[in-house]
């Protein structure tokens, strides 16, 4: 059973700090992912590669719902939501939740309700698939725009997998995406699932095409 991520050699905090610097100063603008064109927010993560493999790794059905945490733009949740019976998507930025209002309200999704929480924070309700693909490096902020990249400490890592047990169905599934960067605990998220009683069950992967690392969408479930 694959359980363990290599660490590559892409340093991830210059790049990351390069482009902070540059969403701070951002404006509106639109990219194509996953065959949509969407709008990104000034100071909202602009969607990509990571975007594309978590969209195309989650199983879904039509019966079934979900959470997102961490919606960024609203892209992974607005192709979930064309998918599933519903679901609901959370960002601790509040440039981030109405960006994905405006892009599901311009791809007519109404089953997927957006709105502001510390990841599980003013989550309510169970749902069948919980999805996160969080700011991977360990590093300080100055504000929630920041925190795309970056987690102090790891606590929004660590709060996703100790609170996730309470919101996911009794055989529902945990997505989360990871990267192999060369300064991070590679091994963070496989530590934290066993220690909050989930098990890996697939993992999916793309390479960079233009930097030095691996891009994961990591599932889990239940022990």
């Amino acid at each position: 059973m694959f359980n363990k991520v290599i660490k590559g050699e892409f340093q991830s905090i210059p790049r990351q700090a390069l482009r902070l610097k540059e969403m701070h100063n951002a404006k509106i603008t639109n990219i194509n992912c996953c065959g949509l064109k969407i709008i990104i927010y000034p100071g909202v993560f602009d969607t990509s590669y990571d975007s594309e493999l978590m969209a195309k790794s989650i199983e879904i059905k039509r019966s079934e719902n979900f959470l997102e945490i961490g919606c960024g733009s609203g892209i992974v949740s607005i192709i979930l939501g064309r998918k599933a019976q519903s679901g609901v998507g959370v960002d601790i930025n509040n440039q981030a939740v109405e960006n994905s209002k405006e892009n599901a309200r311009i791809f007519k999704i109404k089953n997927v309700t957006f709105f502001k929480s510390d990841v599980f924070a003013n989550v309510k309700g169970k749902y069948n698939v919980i999805a996160s693909n969080p700011p991977y490096t360990k590093h300080d902020v100055k504000d929630d725009i920041d925190k795309m990249f970056w987690d102090p400490q790891n606590k929004m890592k660590r709060k996703f997998f100790k609170g996730a047990g309470k919101f996911l169905k009794p055989k529902g599934h945990l997505y989360f995406g990871w990267a192999n960067f060369a300064d991070i605990d590679v091994d963070l998220p496989f530590k934290l699932a066993r220690e909050n009683g989930f098990k890996l069950v697939k993992v999916f992967s793309k390479t960079h095409p233009r930097n030095r690392f691996k891009l994961f969408v990591l599932e889990f479930n239940r022990k």
